[in-house]
């Protein structure tokens, strides 16, 4: 959800929150702020399942044989009160890490496709050879991004890992560095870059693939807004 999301924020922001001359001239805001919408949305999904996942990584013994489903109906069960909800307590701090990660992601990769296009122009003559131009800018953009959010990362997994999620993200980065160091929050991080870009290359390679496929132009994404505005209208 959260390309296609992005697509709608940034031509929603662009086309109707201000004016053409504007949004070219601030055209690396309206990325930062459209992938960082994009990013709140995608973390409501993926909240609960990065619960799971923490959980089943730091606990395999118990929660490894209960799958997803059973992984969280464990984690619902463990307070009465929230019930379901508790599936969302990392969400603040999820959130944090996914905006950071998000924005830097569409930036990057909307300045590393112009830089290659400016370079080699035509590339966008071809689909083979535009489809290569997202590859090689999703890698670009997937490992910028994990230095960038690495901090929050690693955090997160702290304090889920360590103080069972009982810490916010402040108090849990200040433990965190007072314990193990200020590199602490770079650890991983040659791994992290390797398999977060290869893993947004081919999100991105993906994304184009299918919009190539069903032959979807920005022209069309900017008549889907125009028709949902009309309609909420």
């Amino acid at each position: 959800s959260v390309y296609p999301s992005y697509a709608f924020f940034k031509r929603f922001i662009a086309s109707t929150l201000m004016s053409p001359a504007f949004a070219v001239a601030h055209a690396n805001d309206v990325a930062l702020v459209a992938g960082a919408l994009a990013s709140v949305i995608a973390s409501l999904g993926l909240t609960p399942l990065e619960a799971c996942r923490i959980r089943a990584v730091a606990q395999p013994e118990i929660y490894r044989d209960a799958g997803l489903i059973g992984t969280g109906k464990i984690i619902a069960s463990e307070n009465d009160q929230l019930g379901w909800k508790t599936l969302y307590a990392g969400l603040p701090s999820l959130m944090i890490r996914q905006v950071i990660f998000g924005s830097v992601k569409f930036l990057a990769f909307e300045r590393a496709s112009e830089a290659i296009f400016s370079i080699h122009p035509e590339f966008r003559e071809a689909t083979v050879t535009a489809l290569g131009v997202s590859l090689v800018a999703g890698g670009i953009s997937g490992a910028l991004s994990s230095v960038v959010s690495q901090p929050a990362d690693s955090v997160l997994t702290y304090v889920a890992k360590d103080s069972g999620g009982n810490l916010g993200v402040f108090d849990g980065a200040r433990k965190m560095i007072r314990e193990e160091g200020v590199k602490s929050l770079f650890n991983g991080l040659g791994s992290r870059c390797v398999w977060a870009g290869c893993i947004i290359a081919g999100q991105f390679l993906l994304y184009d693939v299918f919009r190539a496929a069903f032959g979807i132009t920005g022209e069309d994404l900017n008549q889907a807004l125009t028709l949902t505005l009309d309609l909420n209208n």
